[in-house]
């Protein structure tokens, strides 16, 4: 089973994290002393020649609780009309107090430090929808629940990695990764998420340590789609490609399933696996400038690029790493705020997205070519290799729903796969060859005189081992070629007893 490693860096927060959370600011409305300028709140209906004597005004009246609220010259303050009143009105339950500010509980109190969502104009496109009535499986380390600002909508997953019925998280991407789905919103707590209402299926294909295997994946992919996934979001991947993983992904595609991965960070100029394979949305990362992020893959599978941060800069000068902020376990049995960076938080991003687009009516197979067609190009007119077609606008595909998206033109791939890193290793009867290319590309060697042996994989990492004769001398050519047919070669290669 080939590998599976986690497209996130490692926990990279902005200020020292504890079991209560980071050191963001203060929750709190007001501190103990304020209140409304030049108001007053008094249970008492006081005459006007009192009020005026006193320098008070009624601004407003509740019948129902005998209260009212006064507006105060300046300079008054609330002592001194509450000394003043107690002796003319003589009631020993004479409340005076400030008129306290409220905001409104729909303000989510760390929103502001989610330059993510701003950049996408979020607030605008949740007036079209939240994704209700759309179901999001996150395949990832699982999801923790017992947080203060997990998503509502929770539904009872898989743990394939354990085989069992308990998808928690126990490493915190996988529930950072749902926050950015679909945070509780809008609830006075932490942060926000792109598709509020959506419901979360969480299934665990990774294990403590945040790997897992192509199988786990393609268990997880078949089983999101039996268990009514709308959308599919892969946060994970790796270099090399896997049938099995293919073909969950194509079972999918036949059951109308949309399915986001993430293009990889290792700045390479291709596509990892899942995202690399035909119908899934790879998605490739920026920072808070729209800037192709520099740990991000590209390639000719890229399709679009979305939030994933730069926790090394500050570019829009809040005192905090530019990371994606979410809701996360601590590792000590609490939850807490954390700032992310990587391919895996730009992909729920689309993931969120995708569910918005198909609340509002979009077809499956129209949600790749909506969010192409809509998107903001950044480093060139049309498709380029390490942004895609460009960052996601969910307003403008929003708004475009209803019309089919224009097909997108074929990626101008005549470029043949660059072969580098080639080495060799012989040992008596064993031959093992292994090189890396630029982008996806197959595995085959020639061997002078004998034929041409390998894999038709596409990949990026490659090996292949030959038995062979312990006393023979090979020469050899090294040959891959890309999805476009495209063939790279690097020739004058022997191997000698």
């Amino acid at each position: 089973m080939h590998r599976i490693a986690l497209l996130a860096a490692s926990l990279l927060a902005a200020t020292a994290c504890s079991n209560s959370g980071m050191n963001l600011p203060a929750l709190g409305l007001e501190s103990a002393g304020d209140f409304v300028e030049g108001e007053l709140v008094i249970n008492a209906d006081l005459a006007p020649e009192v009020a005026e004597e006193h320098g008070l005004e009624q601004l407003g009246w509740i019948p129902q609780l005998g209260i009212g609220l006064y507006a105060v010259e300046p300079g008054v303050t609330r002592t001194d009309i509450e000394a003043a009143l107690v002796v003319r009105t003589a009631r020993a339950d004479l409340l005076v107090e400030g008129n306290r500010p409220r905001e409104a509980a729909s303000v989510d109190p760390y929103n502001s430090l989610q330059w993510n969502f701003d950049l996408l104009d979020l607030e605008t496109a949740w007036t079209h929808n939240r994704g209700a009535g759309i179901t999001v499986a996150v395949l990832d380390t699982g999801v923790a629940l017992y947080g203060e600002d997990t998503p509502v909508n929770m539904l009872a997953g898989w743990d394939f990695a354990g085989d069992d019925a308990d998808p928690t998280d126990v490493g915190g991407h996988g529930t950072h990764v749902a926050g950015t789905i679909a945070q509780a919103t809008n609830n006075g707590r932490g942060v926000a998420g792109v598709a509020s209402d959506v419901s979360i299926l969480p299934v665990r294909v990774l294990g403590d340590n945040g790997s897992g295997s192509s199988f786990w994946v393609a268990q997880g992919i078949v089983y999101a789609v039996d268990n009514g996934a709308d959308v599919i979001n892969l946060s994970l991947g790796s270099a090399w490609g896997s049938s099995a993983e293919q073909q969950a992904v194509e079972y999918a595609r036949q059951h109308g399933v949309v399915v986001v991965a993430a293009s990889g960070n290792e700045a390479r100029g291709s596509v990892g696996y899942p995202a690399a394979y035909d119908w899934v949305i790879a998605v490739g990362a920026v920072d808070a400038r729209s800037a192709v992020a520099p740990y991000s893959n590209g390639g000719s599978a890229l399709d679009v690029v979305a939030p994933g941060g730069d926790t090394a800069r500050d570019d829009d000068g809040d005192g905090y790493a530019d990371g994606i902020l979410q809701e996360t376990i601590d590792g000590a049995g609490g939850t807490t705020y954390q700032f992310f960076q990587g391919t895996s938080m730009a992909t729920p991003h689309v993931s969120g997205i995708a569910a918005l687009l198909l609340a509002a009516g979009a077809e499956p197979q129209d949600v790749k070519g909506l969010l192409a067609t809509t998107a903001v190009d950044l480093e060139s007119d049309g498709w380029d290799t390490w942004s895609g077609w460009g960052l996601v606008n969910p307003v403008a595909a929003l708004e475009a729903v209803g019309s089919a998206p224009a097909p997108l033109p074929e990626v101008d791939d005549a470029v043949a796969p660059t072969i580098s890193g080639v080495s060799i290793e012989r040992d008596g009867a064993s031959l093992v060859i292994r090189w890396t290319t630029d982008e996806p590309a197959t595995s085959k060697i020639a061997f002078a005189g004998i034929g041409e042996y390998g894999d038709d994989s596409l990949v990026a990492v490659h090996q292949l081992g030959f038995q062979v004769d312990p006393s023979a001398t090979y020469a050899f050519d090294v040959r891959s070629a890309d999805g476009a047919g495209n063939t790279g070669v690097s020739t004058g290669w022997s191997s000698a007893p």
